[in-house]
C-alpha cells in the first residue's frame, strides 16, 4: 500500500511517470557536477560525524548512480574514487584500528569494483529506458499521424457519400419526378376522355392517375431526404418530427417522435449527423426488425444530448450480426465524427434501442 501511495504521489507531484523522474537530467553539465559533488561531500561529512564504526558506504551509491546517469561511466568512476577516498581519509583522521591494516586496500578495491558494477548496471538500465521512451514516442507520433489520416479519409468518405446522396436526390427530383408528373398528366387527360365517352375502362385510368400521383409523392419525399444535407440546429427537432411522420405515412408502421425542449447542438454539421443517425436507425429497424412501432426521442442527459431510436421488433439475433452491419458501423462512425458515443441495446423478440450521446457546446467548452 505504501509503495502504491508513493508512486501515485510522485506521479501527481512531477506530472509524469516515475520512470521519467528517475531519468531526469539537468540541462547544464556544470549543474550535474555541482549536485554530484555536494551529494558526495554531504555523505562524506555524515560518514565522518557518525564515527568509524558506523559505515555509510551504501549511501555513496546515490551520487555514483547520478554520475552514471547524467555524465557517464567515467564520471561514475571518479565519483567512486572520491567517495572511497573520503571514507578512508575519515578513518585515518578518526584513527580507526583497521585503517592502518594492509587489507584495507584490498577491501577498498573490492568496494570500488562493486560500485562500478552497480554504476554499469544502472547506466545500462537508464540507456535502455531512454531508448524505449524514444521508440514509444516515435511510435506514438506515427500512430497519431495514422489516426489523423484515417479520420481525414473517413471524413472524405462521408462527404463523398453526401455528394452521392445529392446526386441521386437531384436525379429523383429532376428526372424521375418530372417523368412521373408527365405520366400522371397524360393519364389524367386519358381518363377525362374516357369519362366523356362513358368508357368502362375510365375507372382503370383513374387508378393509373392515383398510382402516378403516389409515385410522385414518394419520389419527392425520397429526394427531400437525400437532398437534406445541412440541418440548422434550431430545425433539428422539426426535421425529426417530419421524419417520423414521413416514415409512418410510407410504411404504415406507427412512428412517433417524442418532442421535448432541449438545448441546441453546436453547429449544422452535428445536427445533420444526428438526423442521419436517426434516419439510418429507423431504416434499419424497418428493414430488419419488422416492428409495429418505432419511437424517436431527443433528450438532455447531464451535459449531453441523447438521441434514442427504439422499436418493438425482432431485435439483433447475434453480436456478430451487429458488428457486421454496415448501417450500424456508419452510425457509429457518424457519432465518432461529432465527438459522440454510440451504443446499442437489443433483446431478441423484444426490440432494439440505439443511443447516440453528443456533448453539448457548454460541456465541450468546460472540457477545453
Amino acid at each position: 500500500m505504501s509503495t502504491r501511495l508513493s508512486l501515485d504521489g510522485l506521479r501527481k507531484r512531477f506530472g509524469r511517470p516515475l520512470s521519467s523522474v528517475l531519468s531526469y537530467k539537468p540541462e547544464k553539465q556544470s549543474t550535474s557536477i555541482v549536485l554530484i559533488t555536494l551529494c558526495v561531500l554531504l555523505i562524506g561529512l555524515l560518514d565522518y560525524v557518525t564515527g568509524a564504526w558506523l559505515s555509510l558506504l551504501v549511501f555513496y551509491i546515490v551520487p555514483i548512480c547520478f554520475a552514471a546517469s547524467w555524465l557517464g561511466l567515467p564520471a561514475a568512476f571518479v565519483t567512486t574514487i572520491t567517495g572511497i577516498s573520503l571514507r578512508v581519509t575519515g578513518d585515518y583522521i578518526l584513527d580507526a584500528p583497521y585503517a592502518h591494516h594492509p587489507t584495507v586496500y584490498w577491501n577498498q578495491l573490492i568496494l570500488l569494483s562493486n560500485y562500478m558494477i552497480v554504476a554499469w548496471v544502472w547506466r545500462a538500465l537508464i540507456l535502455l529506458q531512454r531508448d524505449l521512451e524514444e521508440r514509444v514516442s516515435v511510435r506514438t507520433a506515427a500512430l497519431a499521424e495514422e489516426t489523423k489520416v484515417r479520420e481525414k479519409l473517413q471524413q472524405e468518405l462521408m462527404e463523398t457519400s453526401e455528394r452521392e446522396r445529392r446526386t441521386i436526390g437531384n436525379d429523383l427530383h429532376d428526372g424521375l419526378g418530372q417523368h412521373l408528373t408527365a405520366m400522371a398528366y397524360a393519364a389524367q387527360i386519358l381518363s377525362q376522355r374516357l369519362d366523356n365517352q362513358n368508357n368502362s375502362i375510365a375507372k382503370d385510368a383513374h387508378e393509373i392517375v392515383r398510382l402516378a400521383e403516389e409515385g410522385i409523392l414518394q419520389s419527392r419525399q425520397l429526394a427531400r431526404g437525400l437532398l437534406l444535407t445541412a440541418i440548422e440546429p434550431a430545425n433539428l427537432s422539426l426535421e425529426l418530427a417530419e421524419l417520423a411522420a414521413s416514415v409512418q405515412q410510407q410504411s404504415g408502421v406507427r412512428c412517433y417522435y417524442d418532442r421535448q425542449e432541449v438545448p441546441l447542438v453546436a453547429d449544422s454539421t452535428t445536427a445533420s449527423h444526428i438526423f442521419r443517425i436517426a434516419q439510418e436507425a429507423v431504416r434499419n429497424s424497418l428493414r430488419h426488425a419488422n416492428p409495429s412501432a418505432v419511437t424517436l426521442s431527443l433528450t438532455k442527459d447531464d451535459q449531453s444530448l441523447v438521441l434514442t431510436v427504439s422499436d418493438n421488433g425482432s431485435g439483433l439475433r447475434t453480436a456478430h450480426t451487429s458488428k457486421n452491419s454496415v448501417g450500424l458501423r456508419v452510425m457509429a462512425q457518424r457519432a465518432k465524427l461529432i465527438g459522440g458515443e454510440f451504443a446499442i441495446q437489443s433483446t431478441p423478440n423484444r426490440g432494439t434501442s440505439i443511443h447516440c450521446r453528443v456533448p453539448l457546446p457548454a460541456a465541450i467548452d468546460s472540457i477545453a
